[in-house]
């Protein structure tokens, strides 16, 4: 029997690979399609080496909406190897909005269920900013699904690893001594990794005149103090009695001295820092850690805080001084 079902997996991977091919653009592969209900709509999801694409509107008319992105970023998480049902999703990014489509079916576990056929099963779940909108059904008999190889087979041959542990792809991040301390050694991330394209934490703003000139920010401290604000491109310095105080890249192009950077994906940070941060899950959306530092609190007491967006990578990096 086992045989059995194990061939009927197979070709259940083949059969709902092959009923989408003809909706897919030329030279590109089904990863999954369906028809939603209730909606007179559906959504094809295909790929080649190079691209993923999303096509969604009504059923076999114009897509409303058409987004695509490199199979190598795309935001996939494949099947986790547990449970009755196999499933895996892509979900895509437009501006504030992304687009999880998911595919799957549930495996036959008995001669009686393989002889009822796959129940098959999708959606297309639709969020603002992380935030979940709605989560449109797929009518069962419309589902096809390609199960194995396909989109991870390519992001494996381009480098890229599945990291379960933070739900992200990981690629070949340079990684050397832990930036960041384990608990018992303080749990803070090393003074030289305050640090942005040369710039700083407590560097005199002297040392600023290539990236423009501080300007009033219209922000001001408890005891009346305002602070000045250097911005350069994806990259702002607040500055206070002539020194930098904080710092915030927006940009890939600042990276901290270990190669954190924005654009990197939480597995990839995970790796650079060497653990996650005390009491953090590893898919949080923010990191953060303490200075280590051996001066008086009242003179350096920084703080990083890194920011991950709904694709799961760095959105954002920050640091501030708690005692400017």
């Amino acid at each position: 029997m086992g045989q059995k079902i194990a061939l009927c997996l197979a070709s259940c991977g083949v059969l709902l690979g092959t009923m989408a091919l003809a909706d897919c653009p030329v030279g590109q592969e089904p990863f999954t399609s369906c028809q939603i209900e209730g909606r007179g709509t559906e959504v094809h999801v295909c790929f080649d080496s190079q691209v993923a694409t999303y096509r969604y509107g009504s059923i076999g008319g114009v897509p409303d909406l058409v987004l695509s992105e490199t199979v190598t970023h795309v935001d996939y998480e494949p099947w986790s190897g547990l449970g009755k049902a196999i499933s895996e999703t892509v979900t895509f990014y437009n501006g504030d909005f992304s687009y999880e489509v998911g595919g799957g079916f549930d495996r036959a576990f008995s001669e009686e269920e393989m002889e009822l056929g796959p129940r098959r099963f999708g959606w297309i779940g639709v969020a603002q900013n992380g935030q979940s909108l709605s989560r449109l059904q797929c009518i069962p008999d419309t589902v096809s699904y390609g199960f194995g190889g396909g989109i991870h087979d390519i992001k494996v041959a381009a480098g890229l690893d599945w990291d379960d542990y933070s739900k992200t792809w990981v690629g070949d991040v340079v990684t050397q001594a832990p930036i960041l301390f384990p608990d018992d050694k303080g749990g803070c991330l090393v003074a030289p990794e305050f640090m942005f394209g040369g710039v700083g934490m407590g560097d005199r703003v002297a040392t600023l005149h290539k990236l423009g000139s501080p300007e009033a920010s219209g922000v001001f401290l408890p005891d009346g103090r305002e602070i000045d604000r250097v911005t350069a491109h994806g990259l702002g310095i607040d500055i206070l009695n002539g020194l930098v105080i904080g710092m915030t890249a927006t940009d890939k192009m600042w990276d901290m001295p270990s190669g954190l950077r924005v654009g990197l994906t939480r597995g990839e940070v995970i790796a650079i820092l060497g653990r996650v941060p005390s009491g953090v899950a590893p898919d949080a959306d923010i990191f953060n850690a303490l200075v280590c530092s051996e001066a008086p609190q009242d003179f350096a007491n920084w703080y990083a805080v890194i920011v991950f967006g709904p694709d799961k990578r760095v959105e954002s990096i920050s640091f501030v001084s708690l005692a400017p």
